[in-house]
């Protein structure tokens, strides 16, 4: 990160005018922000109730209302069907083999063609002019257009060569940095988000000093050193932390973003020491809050409930770090400490990056990355119209997991209550002594007088209405699958003969998949392409390695591979119908066409098909069962008295007692 541009800040950090008091505009502004950020929160309120009810469904807890009305029952069930949890690992799962193939990359890199960049074209044209003036004497105005042609031609093809190299390189410098920042599995975390909340987001392009640590050999023995390393930034980010512009209807229109971090008070330490914060104000906010500022959310402690953590107090010790991307007016960035030129128009609103404590601004800078760019990327799985959120798999399904819930409750009260007969005694007229619910198999009752007619005790039993509620809860887990577009059998579950043959399986893999598909390319456009572009932009800036510096554009493989894979698939399957018989099968690698066929529908063949060595083994053991069968059949016919069998040599019968006998090799006993 660049560093701070100040003006005529005193040792606590406070902007000073020219006749030396103290602007009250830093202030100012930190205060706006504050308010601001209440703002923010408060319109957010509504969508974190979703995500708590999502994430209840999700573990499979009822919230505490609902779960208080079950137990005023009395001894009733509890249970909750886990469907919900089912469908988004389902989903996850999905999703993540879709985008992380072993040995394959979610998106490329590729040069931008000549033909876009229209001052290259310019030059190359240019250059090749002056090169064949200046090199031929030839006068025809033709010849010499021909020449330039040809020498255009060539340029360009060197160019092109060139940015090949450079692509390749700029591809590799992304791959190690990706590599090495684990973005993969941080990814993994944010799209787990996504499926529950229905959005995910993520943090990249920024700049961030890795200090890193290594042993150097010298001739005092293995000294320990530590480098710093400018790196990208890439971290998945709890949507709980983000809170957008709440006049922002899609996530394209957003503007404007406050992150708050809930930091310990060492690390809030270690920030003085990093680039653009203000040591004094952090000392400041440390000397007035020595127990922290901060004080948990609602969704915080329900969020802490879920997970079934220990209570805490309600101050944690820690504090509440604002970070704020958007844009502010120039005068209050002046007067804040942030120096302009003098063209520039204060009157403006300039993007920056404000990170503040409470109201007070530790940092403040100017946005440093191209375009003003804001680095937080969110990505919705269900992309609602005029709605900033998307909708995740627990919502989608919401009304069935009720519904499967309330009957299955019911489907058990009504099992326990129907496997046994209720029982009436009448204890006026039983005999003293009895204990009427001292009830075993050929218990007799004893009575004393009475109405005679009428019976001492009496069994009732009532009614089991399990058929019509397991029709109920199937029903709407029918309707789950429809409403989450993740049918049954993607989790394991068989529920028709459709799905037994190559043809039923192509159709529901690609039924399932047309939902499937845009979750993909929501991914793919809102982050795969501006994560990387990020990437892209952040070594072009700050990587000193000029070989890898081009003009290029960035490929979002995502739903390319979903779609080619299909294809694919319903290509193999095609093939393996049209070839199913045995004249064509003796043609045809049997072993490479179904581990293709397996890869194509995301079964790891290992798991299905046979390895060479244990078909080898089966063999080897079918013959040495065969062996030992003939074996026996001749132990059990010594000397091949009473057979008729047939020649060894020439398959023709021979009489009793002569030629070869029984199964002893043709060998005369």
């Amino acid at each position: 990160m660049s560093e701070l541009d100040k003006k005529n800040l005193t040792p606590e950090g406070i902007a000073m005018s020219e006749t030396g008091e103290i602007e009250e505009s830093i202030l100012t502004l930190g205060n706006e922000l504050k308010s601001k950020y209440e703002e923010y929160k408060d319109a957010r309120s509504d969508i974190e109730d979703e995500w708590i009810e999502d994430l209840r469904a999700f573990m499979g807890q009822y919230d505490p209302e609902t779960l208080h009305r079950i137990q005023e029952k009395g001894d009733r069930s509890q249970v909750y069907v886990g469907l919900t949890r089912t469908k988004v690992l389902a989903a996850y799962s999905r999703i993540t083999d879709l985008l992380f193939q072993p040995g394959q990359k979610f998106y490329s890199i590729q040069a931008t063609p000549v033909a876009k960049q229209p001052m290259v074209e310019k030059e190359l044209t240019e250059q090749a002019a002056l090169e064949i003036m200046q090199a031929s004497q030839v006068v025809d105005p033709m010849i010499v257009d021909d020449l330039i042609q040809a020498r255009f031609r060539e340029l360009k093809k060197e160019l092109d060569e060139e940015t090949d190299i450079r692509v390749e390189n700029m591809l590799e410098v992304i791959n190690d940095q990706t590599l090495e920042s684990n973005l993969e599995g941080k990814m993994k975390d944010a799209i787990m988000e996504q499926v529950i909340f229905g959005t995910g987001a993520m943090k990249a392009g920024t700049l961030r000093i890795e200090r890193n640590h290594k042993w150097i050999n010298s001739e005092e023995g293995y000294n320990l050193i530590y480098e710093e390393e400018p790196m990208p930034e890439m971290e998945a980010v709890s949507i709980f932390d983000l809170y957008p512009d709440p006049y922002a209807t899609s996530i394209e229109d957003m503007r404007s973003i406050f992150r708050r971090h809930i930091i310990s008070r060492p690390d809030l330490v270690e920030l003085k020491t990093a680039p653009g914060f203000n040591p004094a104000e952090i000392d400041e906010c440390i000397l007035m809050n020595p127990e922290g500022n901060h004080y948990e959310e609602q969704h915080e402690k329900d969020r802490r409930d879920i997970a079934n953590l220990n209570d805490y107090e309600t101050k944690s010790g820690k504090f509440e770090v604002l970070e704020f991307w958007g844009s502010v007016n120039g005068f209050d960035l002046e007067e804040a400490g942030i120096e302009f030129n003098e063209s520039d128009d204060l009157t403006q609103e300039y993007q920056c990056n404000i990170w503040m404590i409470d109201d007070k601004i530790i940092k403040a800078q100017l946005n440093p990355l191209p375009g003003g760019v804001i680095p937080y990327f969110i990505f919705p799985y269900e992309k609602n119209p005029h709605v900033f959120w998307g909708t995740g798999v627990p919502r989608m399904m919401a009304d069935s997991q009720q519904t499967m819930n309330a009957a299955t409750r019911i489907y058990l009260d009504n099992v326990a209550l129907s496997s046994g007969p209720m029982v009436e005694v009448n204890t006026d007229i039983m005999a003293s002594g009895e204990d009427p619910t001292d009830l075993y198999p050929w218990r007799v009752f004893l009575r004393e007088g009475g109405d005679g007619n009428q019976p001492m005790v009496r069994f009732y039993q009532p009614q089991s209405n399990s058929p019509a509620l397991v029709s109920v809860i199937e029903l709407f887990r029918r309707f789950a699958d429809e409403t989450t577009a993740l049918p049954s059998y993607t989790h394991g579950q068989t529920q028709s003969s459709l799905n037994r043959t190559a043809t039923g399986i192509s159709i529901l893999m690609s039924n399932a998949n047309i939902v499937l598909k845009s979750v993909i390319k929501n991914i793919d456009d809102y982050l795969t392409k501006p994560l990387v572009r990020s990437l892209y932009d952040w070594n072009m800036t700050w990587n000193p390695n000029d070989d890898i510096k081009s003009d290029m554009r960035i490929i979002a493989k995502g739903s390319t591979t979903m779609v080619q894979k299909e294809v694919q698939s319903q290509r193999l399957l095609q093939f393996l119908s049209l070839i199913n018989n045995p004249a064509d099968m003796q043609m045809i690698k049997r072993d490479k066409l179904l581990t293709d066929i397996a890869k194509s529908l995301d079964i790891d063949p290992e798991d299905v098909l046979k390895s060479q060595k244990e078909l080898m083994d089966e063999q080897q053991l079918q013959q040495a069962i065969a062996r030992s069968m003939q074996g026996d059949q001749g132990d059990q016919q010594p000397n091949g008295e009473g057979m008729v069998g047939a020649d060894s040599r020439n398959g023709t019968p021979t009489p009793e007692g002569e030629g070869p006998v029984g199964n002893n090799g043709g060998l005369p006993l």
